[in-house]
């Protein structure tokens, strides 16, 4: 009995103490949070969502008989509202927008200027902060806009269905209007002025400084003019000069652009202007940065004092003559207002380009002098760098022109087919091809044949895009699905394109002079057509290579 008892009692003590325990567990712990299920979806599933959207393609918007989706830069955001990539709010709404140190985000809307930073819900505009339906937000180093709040500043009638995940929007979009003067010095998108010295290199001077203008603010790069000039595909001096077309042919073929590291960017869409664009190139130069462009310059190196065309005290210059161009220069903006005055001719009405030339920093307004609406050749053989993407944004490049665009080839009206026949290098997709549209409003159908076998297996040919090219250049289209090849096999991409007012539509290298003298036609096999349905070696028929690239990608291997 007697240890029964303590027993007992030892059950107790224990007992007792479980129970202070449990109080003071209860106590203790009395201030936890419960499980939140809201934080939880806001903060992991919707960004789970969206990303399932974007994957699917699922997003869409519509705008009267036309509508846009992922490709064109929308984007579900992480807070499950439609977003708009910067280069799709400058194109729709006509704007100019761009991202300052993967932070700030400066947009240009007529005569007010919009200060978004990405996630801040707010927006300053005019001195005054406004909400945002949701902050900006960065994917993939790109910025992206709520889609609705633009709409509310711009005055259009938005709706968002979250059933289907389609936004609409049912007014006219009222596009912003060009401002009568705009430098790009003034917002951090100019580039250092560059010094060609004794060189001729001007058409590598301007071309580089076009592109990299064209990167900044969010990117800083300063090019090698010397690797353009000693590694392009043309046989040449660099004292005897060059043209547009053979930076545009260096940079198309990914020889460049290089720092002293790699090159580590890859053009893979430029426009084409001339004098009459005079719009066009405001806008070009608004939204994506410097054009470059040729002028006739009668002399040979920067006193252009002894020029009757120059006004040295207003660093203004205008020609009217019938030379030919012979000097590239960047145009870095415009001033509608430029008093015809400054100029030492004669000119009809006032209004300048801003351009930024390639004889140093003592040369002009610190490298900068002004160009006048009315000289004959400013504007022509413009060309602005609309893409310009990481150097990893294809594994691999067909192509067989590495002299780019020496001529063109048709039969006498405006419409062909072309067909350029790869190798498969290696197992892998091909997702894209590239070529030139030599006009406005140049219509096109891209068509795929993965085993090409002779001729006659190009009516197997299956359509993989189409669409209609507003301005001249040359344009990267991406097919509507990867195309698998296999490493060995030939395949071919087939272009139908359609330039009014053509006779010879389809871009071509050949051996046309000196500069082209070095143009191997023995790494090509193309074919060309007059209906589509009976095909001529283009090898043979006119010893040349059409102008036809492909772009593949490595098969992804599964986990």
């Amino acid at each position: 009995m007697k240890y029964s008892k303590r027993y007992i009692a030892f059950a107790v003590v224990l007992i007792l103490a479980f129970l202070v325990k449990l109080n003071t567990w209860n106590d203790e712990y009395a201030e936890v949070e419960p499980f939140r299920g809201a934080a939880l979806q806001d903060e992991v599933f919707y960004p789970l969502k969206a990303r399932s959207i974007n994957e699917e393609g699922a997003l869409s918007l519509v705008v009267g008989e036309v509508t846009y989706d992922i490709e064109d830069g929308l984007l579900m955001g992480d807070r499950m509202q439609p977003m708009v990539s910067l280069d799709f709010a400058q194109r729709f709404f006509g704007c100019s927008a761009k991202l300052y140190e993967e932070e700030r985000i400066e947009l240009h809307y007529n005569k007010d200027t919009y200060i978004f930073y990405v996630g801040d819900p707010e927006v300053k505009v005019a001195g005054q902060s406004k909400p945002l339906l949701v902050p900006p937000e960065l994917h993939e180093n790109r910025a992206y806009l709520p889609l609705k709040s633009l709409c509310d500043f711009f005055q259009c009638e938005y709706s968002y269905n979250q059933e289907n995940y389609q936004a609409v929007i049912s007014s006219d979009v009222q596009r912003g209007e060009l401002p009568v003067a705009f430098d790009l010095r003034g917002s951090g998108r100019a580039t250092a002025v560059r010094d060609q010295g004794s060189d001729a290199t001007c058409w590598a001077q301007a071309s580089l400084t076009a592109l990299e203008s064209s990167l900044l603010p969010e990117e800083e790069e300063h090019f090698s003019v010397d690797h353009m000039v000693e590694n392009d595909a043309f046989s040449i001096d660099r004292e005897l000069g060059g043209k547009y077309t053979m930076a545009a042919a260096y940079l198309l073929s990914w020889k460049g652009p290089t720092t002293k590291k790699a090159v580590n960017h890859h053009v893979q869409e430029m426009h084409f202007f001339d004098h009459d664009d005079r719009e066009e190139i405001k806008w070009a130069v608004y939204q994506n940065g410097g054009v470059s462009t040729s002028i006739y310059a009668n002399i040979a190196t920067s006193n252009l004092s002894k020029s009757s065309y120059y006004n040295k005290k207003k660093n203004a210059y205008c020609y009217m003559g019938e030379e030919q161009p012979n000097h590239e220069v960047v145009i870095i903006g415009w001033n509608d207002h430029y008093s015809k005055e400054n100029f030492t001719q004669d000119v009809p009405g006032d209004g300048a380009f801003i351009c930024q030339n390639s004889w140093g920093a003592t040369f002009g307004e610190k490298g900068v002098f002004y160009v006048s609406y009315y000289d004959t050749n400013i504007g022509n053989q413009g060309v602005a760098y609309a893409k310009i993407e990481p150097a990893d944004n294809y594994d691999s490049i067909y192509q067989s022109d590495l002299c780019g665009w020496v001529g063109q080839v048709g039969y006498g009206k405006e419409k062909m087919h072309g067909a350029n026949i790869f190798c498969a290098e290696q197992d892998e997709t091909i997702v894209s091809a590239g070529f030139y549209a030599l006009g406005k409003d140049t219509n096109y159908q891209l068509y795929f044949v993965p085993k090409y076998q002779g001729v006659s297996s190009l009516a197997n040919r299956v359509e993989v895009a189409s669409g209609t090219l507003s301005s001249a250049g040359y344009y990267t289209i991406p097919f509507d699905k990867p195309y698998t090849v296999e490493k060995g096999q030939e395949f071919a991409v087939v272009l139908a394109i359609n330039t009014p007012g053509a006779e010879r539509p389809m871009a071509m290298e050949y051996k046309s002079d000196e500069l082209t003298k070095n143009v191997d036609i023995s790494d090509g096999k193309g074919y060309i057509s007059n209906n589509g349905l009976d095909w001529e070696s283009v090898e043979e028929k006119i010893k040349g290579n059409l102008c036809i690239k492909a772009y593949g990608k490595k098969i992804k291997e599964k986990n």
